[in-house]
């Protein structure tokens, strides 16, 4: 998972491509200024991040792709040509199973190593 990114630094992230990113901190106060926030809500935001790497429509790319860093996993979604690719990235906790469900179809387990 990485840790927060200043916005301002358009860092190179996969396969080289530009991230953009907002920090926990930023999110969380740029919302204050809209008003009071949850605490349920705020203690998430106290602990995630949001990258984005810009799409490659050569590579079949329809948008950008998004990661969320929240509870030590990394969260990715991209709309592809063809499908919606989704990744979960866990290699910094303890887990051996991901259980995921998709459209209310049931739970499934998948292992992680």
């Amino acid at each position: 998972m990485t840790s927060w990114i200043d916005p301002s630094e358009n860092t190179d992230g996969i396969g080289g491509e530009r991230q953009h990113a907002i920090s926990s901190q930023q999110l969380a106060g740029a919302l204050a200024l809209l008003g009071s926030v949850d605490p349920v809500c705020a203690e998430v935001l106290a602990r995630l991040n949001l990258r984005v790497y810009p799409g490659d429509a050569t590579a079949g790319d329809r948008t950008a792709y998004v990661v969320l860093d929240v509870h030590d996993v990394s969260i990715g979604v991209k709309r592809r040509a063809g499908d919606l690719y989704l990744h979960a990235d866990t290699t910094e906790t303890p887990d051996e199973v991901i259980t995921f469900e998709i459209n209310g179809g049931g739970e499934t387990d998948h292992p992680t190593r």
